[in-house]
C-alpha cells in the first residue's frame, strides 16, 4: 500500500472495516476518524465515543492505545481478515489491470498524437515543395513573359520603322492602328487613353503600369497579355480571328433558334385557328389523329356540336377503335344529348323508362339537378307496376346521393328494395350511401347481398374504388381498415395508388 498517497479504501482496508459501507465514502465521519488513526493523529473523545457506538470495540482499543497494532490484527476475526485481504488483493489486480489499461490508452493516445503530427509535417512539407515548385514556376513563367515581351516590342518597332521607310507610307490614323489590333470596331480604340496604349504597342514601347492595369481593368484580355508578354501578335491575331468565328457562329445559333421559334409559333397559331383543332380542343382531344381517323372523328365531332346525337354504330367506334378520343368532354356531351332525346322522349310518350333512363345519362354528365327536375315530372299515378316504381325511387335515389342529400336518398333506397327485394340495384345504392355516410359494417352487408342477387364483383369492386378516390383524409382511412378487415386479398387495392 503507497502510505503517501492513500485512498479511503486503502485506510478502511488497513483497518480491515472496508466492508463497512461508511468507511470507504469520502466526507462520512467514520472515514474521517479512520483517516486520523491512520496518519496517528490523536482522536478526540467524541471520535472514540463514535467508534463504541459502532461496536468497533477493538478499533476502539487500538485509537485509545490499549492495542498495538499487530495485537489488533491477531485479535481480529480469521474470516473477516481473510475476506479483507481477499478483497483488498483483488482490488489491487483491479487497479493493476486499469493502471495497464490507462497506460495503454495512453500510449495509444500519444502515437495518434505523434501521427497526426507527423501526418501535419508531411502535408506542411508538401506545402511548402508545391509553394516552392509553384513559386518556381511562376517566376520561370514571368521570366518567359518579359523575355516575350521584349521579343514583342522589338518585332513592332521593326515592322513600324519598316512602315515608315516604306516609299508609299502615310502617318496612321488611330482608326488605322485600331484596325491593326482588330479593334475598330470598339468606340474607345480612337479616343484618349486607349488609342494613346494602342500607338504605344504598335511603336514597340514599354507600356506604364497604369496603361496595363487599364487593360486588365477594361476587360481588353487579349491586348492585355500581348502587352505583357502573354503572347505573341500572331497568337493574338489567331485568337482574334478565334473569337470573330466563334462570335458568327454564335450569332447563327441564335438567328436559327429563333426563326425556329418563330416557326413554331407561326405553326401554333395556324393550327390553333384552324376550325377542325378548335373543335377537338373543345372537346379534350389534343393529340394529332392519324390520317384514317381524322375523316370519321371529325364527322362525330362536327355532329356533337351540331346537337344531334352519336349514332349508335359511331359511339362503338369511340369506344373500340377510337377509344382515346372519348375524352371526358366527348363522354359527357354523349350522355347529354342522350339525357335531352330520353327528355323529350318522355314528353311524347310520357313513358317512365324515358325519364329513369334520362336521369341516367344525366348523372354520367353531372347534371343531376336536370335529373331531379325531370323525375319531379312524373305524376306517381304512372308508377303503379312495382317494377317501374321501384327503378324510379331507385334512380331518385341515386340522383339525391349525387346532390350530398345521402339520408333522403337512403329511404328512397330503402323504399325501391320493398318494392323488388329481388333487385340487386337497390342494394347497390344502398350499400353505397351508407359507406359513403360513415356506415361501414351496414354498406358492406348491402353490397353483400347485392351480389347474391346478381351484381358482379366486379362493379361493385369499381363502385368502392370510386368512393375511396373521392373520399376525405378520415374516411379513406376508415374505409381502408374496413375493407382490409373484410377481405384483405379482394380489398388489397386500397394501398395500391396505381389500382385505385
Amino acid at each position: 500500500m503507497e502510505s503517501h498517497h492513500p485512498t479511503r479504501y486503502d485506510i478502511a482496508s488497513h483497518f480491515y472495516v472496508s466492508h463497512i459501507n461508511g468507511a470507504v465514502i469520502p466526507g462520512t465521519r467514520l472515514s474521517k476518524v479512520l483517516e486520523s488513526m491512520f496518519h496517528r493523529r490523536p482522536l478526540t473523545a467524541l471520535s472514540l465515543k463514535y467508534l463504541q457506538e459502532l461496536n468497533l470495540t477493538r478499533l476502539h482499543q487500538l485509537a485509545s492505545g490499549q492495542l498495538t497494532y499487530e495485537a489488533f490484527i491477531e485479535g481480529l476475526d480469521p474470516e473477516l481478515v481473510t475476506r479483507e485481504r481477499a478483497a483488498d488483493a483483488q482490488r489491487q489486480a483491479l487497479e493493476k489491470e486499469r493502471r495497464a489499461e490507462a497506460d495503454r490508452w495512453a500510449q495509444e493516445a500519444e502515437r495518434k498524437r505523434n501521427a497526426i503530427k507527423a501526418a501535419r509535417a508531411a502535408r506542411e512539407a508538401d506545402r511548402i515543395a508545391e509553394d516552392a515548385e509553384r513559386k518556381a514556376k511562376d517566376e520561370a513563367r514571368l521570366a518567359q513573359w518579359i523575355e516575350q515581351d521584349k521579343q514583342n516590342r522589338v518585332a513592332a518597332e521593326a515592322f513600324h520603322e519598316a512602315r515608315i521607310h516604306d516609299p508609299d507610307y502615310s502617318p496612321l490614323t488611330p482608326h488605322d492602328i485600331a484596325c491593326h489590333y482588330h479593334i475598330d470596331n470598339h468606340p474607345s480604340a480612337v479616343r484618349s487613353p486607349f488609342s494613346n496604349i494602342l500607338w504605344a504597342l504598335y511603336q514597340g514601347h514599354v507600356l506604364s503600369p497604369a496603361y496595363i492595369n487599364y487593360l486588365r481593368v477594361k476587360g481588353f484580355t487579349l491586348l492585355y497579355k500581348l502587352a505583357t508578354g502573354q503572347i505573341t501578335y500572331e497568337s493574338y491575331i489567331s485568337s482574334i480571328h478565334a473569337a470573330e468565328a466563334t462570335e458568327k457562329t454564335r450569332i447563327a445559333q441564335l438567328k436559327a433558334r429563333r426563326l425556329q421559334r418563330e416557326t413554331v409559333e407561326a405553326a401554333r397559331i395556324a393550327r390553333e385557328r384552324d376550325p377542325a383543332y378548335i373543335l377537338r380542343k373543345k372537346y379534350g382531344i389534343v393529340e394529332n389523329s392519324e390520317q384514317p381517323l381524322v375523316l370519321r372523328l371529325m364527322n362525330v365531332l362536327q355532329h356533337v356540336e351540331a346537337d344531334n346525337r352519336i349514332a349508335e354504330r359511331d359511339f362503338v367506334w369511340l369506344n373500340a377503335e377510337g377509344k382515346r378520343y372519348l375524352t371526358k368532354e366527348l363522354r359527357e356531351a354523349y350522355h347529354y344529348r342522350e339525357a335531352e332525346f330520353c327528355a323529350s322522349e318522355y314528353i311524347r310518350t310520357r313513358a317512365p323508362w324515358n325519364v329513369i333512363n334520362a336521369s341516367g345519362h344525366y348523372r354520367k354528365c353531372k347534371q343531376p339537378e336536370s335529373a331531379q327536375e325531370l323525375i319531379r315530372q312524373v305524376p306517381t299515378k304512372s308508377l303503379k307496376h312495382p317494377k317501374i316504381h321501384s327503378a324510379m325511387l331507385t334512380t331518385h335515389g341515386g340522383v339525391l346521393r349525387d346532390l350530398k342529400q345521402r339520408k333522403e336518398g337512403l329511404q328512397f333506397g330503402r323504399k325501391a328494395h320493398e318494392l323488388q327485394p329481388k333487385n340487386f340495384r337497390p342494394c347497390t345504392l344502398l350499400g353505397a350511401l351508407n359507406i359513403e355516410l360513415g356506415n361501414f359494417s351496414e354498406g358492406h352487408d348491402w353490397y353483400a347481398k347485392a351480389e347474391k342477387l346478381g351484381a358482379s364483383k366486379q362493379s361493385i369492386d369499381t363502385e368502392l374504388k370510386s368512393i375511396f378516390r373521392r373520399a376525405d383524409k378520415t374516411l379513406r382511412e376508415t374505409m381502408r381498415t374496413s375493407l382490409l378487415a373484410i377481405d384483405p386479398v379482394r380489398y388489397r387495392w386500397v394501398d395500391d395508388k396505381s389500382r385505385v
